[in-house]
């Protein structure tokens, strides 16, 4: 069955293609179009189609008061004209193959449909469907013509819409980037007004073309009267060089730099730490710079006070390390009269001894001289003084002559032996004196020589006197495993190496004794020497200690028991520096032991001997 189309009214038809071409918002563009093309064509039902990204093709615009989906429009009839982009027109779907086995033509009993792709300027913009289920032929002769052109005007209006659409779209992000722009820009002379560091921009002529506030202020010049001028025009001469010399290696240079520059200023001269920058356009070229300007006076300030009081500690430090330095000369001083008040006495001590027996000697030889028979030898010698013929007679008949010969013999004999005795005495007295040389000489030497703490004995000895020291009467007392190689002795300060072994075994001890879970405690006690070191070694299988705690196992106060001060290893760390060694600390980690070594440099022959 047909349907005569309506007649063409062409007034109308030029009004409708004017509202189509004036519009420019999509949506409504496209009900206008369906509504136009509805109206000429005598179609009950049209839709619009359009394809969406994700979505596919979708029904972007229907006849009013429907709601179809795209499964619902006969399938063989779109796919057609989207494939071959032509116009699909039929006259009676439900007659002409393959339409008429459509799904949807079947349920509906289509006749006139009519499916054409909408397309300018080889874009496609979509699709225009119409149907008429009840007449056939209707879309043919001038009803076909003028859907023809208003579908080629739909086209093209859409066209023009969706450029109308991506110009706005492109406005209205313009105009949101226009006002970000602005509020940013803004925002950035907020920040930079309001920055306590003085900012600035210059071209290379050194002119200011950009300031904020705090350089206004600092200079107190207005902003309008400091944009275009230099540096000279506004400070003085000497303090307008320096910058304009500072800029100058800035822009020569070609990279950031940093200046401590100078500025008279209404309440004195202040120095600014000054970060200086090139600015480059857009072909890379120098245009000018960029500083920031920042008032360190009060930090100058501020470090020469410190610099000051440094001074001043410095010489306050320097004066009482001289008062020091005196009082130990001071200390010095007396302690060598002290130690000659000693070594005086020492002296005199044995001086006096010794004397004491040249004393006896003397008053001997004097009691011995003084008893020597002079008197009576005097007596005999007067009597032979007469003439010599009277010798004869006077020794032969004279009584005191007969005796005087036996009297010479006996005081002879008394003088001999006294002579004798003399002479032992006078050896004894030499004696003595050599003595009292010796004794004078001994103690010049004690007082020449070094005052020596050490003793020559074996590391092996001192290691079992800190066994004793250690020692408190419970289990671990008796863990100990001696592995001492071969030694020959040297010089050690034995107090202080027992008390350094003393800390060594205590910490052992403890080490083990934290171990709960340790069945057979071990400590080992080992002595090694080779020929530049003697080692002592003490090793646990106690708790030990992690790797991280290694650097500060020394460190005064450092201790890995509660009940610890941190002092012990502290001092034997000390003490073994100054007796030319050091100690060395090893251990794998928690609850696998520990070793601990003491190595002292042996001494040579010749130290020995000294």
């Amino acid at each position: 069955m047909s349907s005569p189309p309506p007649q063409v009214d062409v007034l109308s038809l030029a009004k409708a293609i004017r509202s189509i071409s004036g519009e420019f918002s999509l949506p409504e563009l496209q009900r206008a179009v369906l509504r136009a093309l509805q109206e000429f064509s005598g179609a009950p039902y049209g839709a619009l189609l359009g394809f969406q990204e994700r979505l596919g093709w979708v029904i972007h615009c229907q006849t009013e008061g429907e709601s179809r989906t795209l499964a619902e429009l006969p399938t063989t009839v779109i796919h057609g004209a989207r494939r071959t982009l032509e116009p699909i027109v039929l006259s009676d779907a439900s007659r002409q193959p393959p339409y008429c086995d459509d799904a949807v033509v079947k349920a509906r009993g289509l006749h006139s449909v009519l499916c054409s792709p909408l397309t300018h300027r080889g874009v496609q913009h979509g699709m225009l469907y119409l149907e008429h289920a009840q007449a056939s032929h209707v879309f043919e002769g001038p009803q076909l013509s003028v859907i023809e052109i208003l579908a080629t005007q739909a086209a093209v209006a859409m066209d023009n819409a969706r450029v109308h659409q991506h110009l706005a779209e492109q406005n209205q992000a313009h105009e949101v980037s226009r006002r970000e722009v602005s509020t940013t820009r803004q925002h950035l002379q907020d920040f930079i007004d309001n920055s306590p560091a003085a900012i600035y921009m210059k071209d290379r002529e050194g002119r200011y073309i950009m300031i904020n506030g705090r350089l206004e202020a600092v200079l107190g010049v207005p902003r309008s009267k400091v944009l275009g001028r230099k540096d000279s025009e506004l400070l003085p001469p000497e303090y307008a060089r320096i910058l304009v010399e500072n800029d100058q290696r800035v822009l020569t240079t070609g990279t950031p730099l940093q200046f401590e520059e100078p500025l008279p200023l209404r309440d004195g001269l202040r120095t600014f730490l000054s970060s200086k920058f090139p600015m480059r356009g857009g072909d890379g070229r120098i245009q000018g710079l960029c500083g920031v300007s920042t008032d360190i006076t009060d930090r100058k300030r501020a470090e020469a006070a410190l610099q000051r009081a440094n001074e001043d500690l410095e010489q306050r430090v320097a004066e009482r390390t001289e008062q020091l330095n005196a009082a130990q000369r001071e200390l010095l001083e007396r302690a060598r009269h002290a130690g000659m008040a000693e070594l005086a006495n020492s002296i005199l001590h044995n001086l006096g001894n010794a004397l004491t027996g040249i004393t006896v000697s003397s008053t001997v030889l004097r009691e011995r001289v003084q008893g020597l028979p002079l008197v009576s030898l005097g007596k005999a010698v007067a009597l032979l003084e007469r003439p010599a013929e009277e010798l004869g007679p006077f020794l032969t008949q004279d009584e005191r002559g007969r005796h005087l010969p036996g009297f010479l013999i006996k005081l002879h004999s008394r003088l001999a032996q006294e002579r004798q005795m003399l002479l032992d005495e006078c050896t004894a007295l030499g004696t003595k004196i050599d003595h009292a040389t010796s004794v004078i000489t001994t103690q010049q030497s004690y007082a020449r020589a070094r005052i020596r703490l050490s003793e020559k004995t074996l590391l092996r000895d001192l290691m079992e006197d800190a066994i004793r020291l250690c020692a408190i009467g419970d289990i671990y007392d008796r863990i100990f495993q001696r592995e001492y190689g071969e030694e020959e002795p040297e010089y050690y300060d034995r107090h202080v190496i027992v008390q350094i072994l003393v800390n060594f075994i205590s910490n052992a001890k403890n080490a083990v004794r934290e171990r709960p879970d340790n069945s057979q405690p071990r400590i080992i006690l080992a002595v090694h020497q080779d020929a530049g070191y003697t080692t002592v070694t003490v090793s646990d299988n106690g708790v030990g200690f992690d790797a991280s705690v290694k650097p500060k196992l020394f460190t005064h106060g450092f201790t890995t028991r509660a009940k610890g001060h941190g002092f012990g290893l502290h001092s034997s760390a000390l003490s073994a520096q100054a007796l030319g060694g050091r100690i060395d600390a090893h251990s794998e980690g928690l609850g696998c032991g520990a070793q601990f070594e003491l190595v002292l440099p042996r001494t040579s022959p010749e130290e020995d001997e000294a």
